[in-house]
């Protein structure tokens, strides 16, 4: 009896203290906003290539979801050796924090050195001038990749105001201020550090009718420099370019007997309408012509759309049917 009368008790106040954090956030404002998700978890993915390129150290990062809690909450669990950059969203006006974790520092620090970074051993102490600066350079290349990523739904620009050690985060906000913190895990080697993005929820007013819809298909993030690579190849490109006057159906057995000046009637008008292909790929419609020079010139009219699409499904499926037809006979 005892044991059921502990157990039950037990139950009671887990139910309650669910109801209360259920309660304190409804009362607290949080909304929450899906697209954060998506922007990040792209974000985890183009920041791994931006630490190997601009950091000079390969990584992996994880990251889960967004979580939705007060500042007092959020700097309880804020490593007290690490630093935290205050940041101004100027496109919002507001301000947000990133913070760095001293296993992430230390680790990064160590790599860019030429060493080889060991769990466990990141010192316990405030950082120094130099380990401020690496900080602030790996918040920097944070910032970019989160404005690129945001940027996609709204403008954002983010600057770091100032570099705080964890101590004096709760000056920077409200105790009960409720944020959007974005927790991502870093691994450099056997080293396990972590960073976090922290965004009132009021800096993300101005933005908060496009964070709330859920954009399926939007593609955000990726490798920017690959991305670049490509463009860069594309743009020095050539592709092969065909006008098409007409398509004939001939016998084979009139094919046959083709000598050199034999003259095919091929039923077209000079109106008739040509079409551009690149790559074997209708593009445009238009119409050929002759310029003061003698030489023969093709004047776009309109693009491939959906109609033409059709029509030459159509034309297909009408040359294809009467093989289809003959095979058929031949089979039975």
């Amino acid at each position: 009896m005892e044991a059921t009368a502990t157990q039950s008790s037990d139950a009671r106040g887990m139910t309650r203290s669910v109801e209360e954090e259920l309660i304190s956030q409804a009362s607290a404002g949080i909304t929450q906003l899906p697209m954060l998700d998506i922007i990040f978890s792209r974000m985890a993915v183009s920041l791994v290539s931006t630490f190997k390129t601009k950091a000079a150290f390969l990584c992996d990062i994880g990251f889960k979801s967004v979580e939705y809690q007060s500042w007092e909450d959020t700097v309880a669990q804020v490593d007290k050796f690490g630093i935290c950059a205050a940041v101004e969203a100027r496109s919002w006006g507001g301000t947000m924090a990133v913070v760095l974790d001293s296993e992430l520092i230390f680790s990064a620090l160590e790599t860019q050195l030429g060493g080889r970074p060991r769990p466990g051993t990141a010192p316990k102490r405030a950082v120094s001038v130099i380990e401020r600066q690496i900080s602030r350079d790996l918040i920097d290349l944070i910032l970019d990749e989160l404005s690129d990523n945001v940027s996609r739904l709204t403008e954002a620009t983010f600057i770091v105001d100032s570099m705080e050690v964890p101590q004096q985060m709760p000056a920077l906000q409200g105790g009960k201020t409720p944020c959007a913190v974005a927790r991502m895990s870093v691994t450099i080697g056997d080293c396990v550090g972590t960073f976090m993005i922290v965004i009132p929820m009021a800096t993300l007013e101005p933005a908060q009718d496009k964070l709330s819809k859920m954009f399926l298909g939007e593609k955000l993030g990726g490798d920017l420099s690959w991305r670049d690579h490509i463009l860069s190849n594309i743009n020095g490109s050539s592709v092969k370019v065909t006008a098409r006057v007409h398509q004939l159906e001939v016998p084979l057995l009139d094919i046959l007997s083709w000598q050199p000046g034999t003259t095919i009637d091929l039923g077209i008008s000079d109106d008739k309408e040509i079409s551009l292909m690149c790559e074997g790929i209708p593009v445009f419609f238009g119409y050929a012509g002759q310029r003061k020079g003698g030489r023969f010139g093709f004047r776009v009219e309109r693009e491939m759309n959906a109609e033409d699409l059709e029509d030459e499904a159509a034309e297909d499926a009408a040359e294809t049917k009467p093989e289809d037809d003959q095979t058929q006979e031949a089979a039975e």
